[in-house]
């Protein structure tokens, strides 16, 4: 089950499991994952980590939404663009395992996509988390 944490001077809210806490400096510190799409799906998330990965709403700027392919082969991406705008959602709290179970996802061993830095605003706070983009 999850519930919520709200950080009440930064209209900042989590979404986490209910017998796990999290603090304002678990959101605006340490790693931290940008995902829009499928990533965005806490029950996705569940099945892919074992776990509930907390999360909050995020934006990042001059970033939008892409495709490649078609049918079975069709890929979401985000990509640079200025003055764009990705809402997404920022994965906080991670441990190894949910970034190895990530990066597996993304396929990033295989060169599929590759890890990347990136500004997002959170609430009324701005980070840098990572991300993944196409190795295109």
């Amino acid at each position: 089950m999850l519930k919520t944490t709200f950080f009440t001077d930064y209209f900042l809210w989590v979404a986490h499991s209910d017998n796990e806490e999290v603090m304002l400096r678990d959101v605006t510190k340490g790693d931290a994952i940008f995902v829009s799409g499928l990533l965005m799906d806490p029950e996705f998330i569940h099945k892919l980590t074992g776990r509930y990965v907390p999360f909050t709403a995020a934006v990042a700027r001059n970033y939008a939404r892409g495709e490649r392919g078609r049918g079975k082969k069709k890929t979401l991406l985000l990509e640079p663009k200025p003055g764009g705008m990705v809402l997404g959602v920022l994965l906080v709290k991670l441990t190894q395992s949910d970034k190895d179970a990530l990066d597996k996802f993304e396929k990033v061993a295989e060169g599929v996509r590759r890890k990347a830095p990136i500004r997002v605003t959170i609430g009324t706070l701005e980070r840098t988390a990572t991300t993944f983009l196409s190795k295109e």
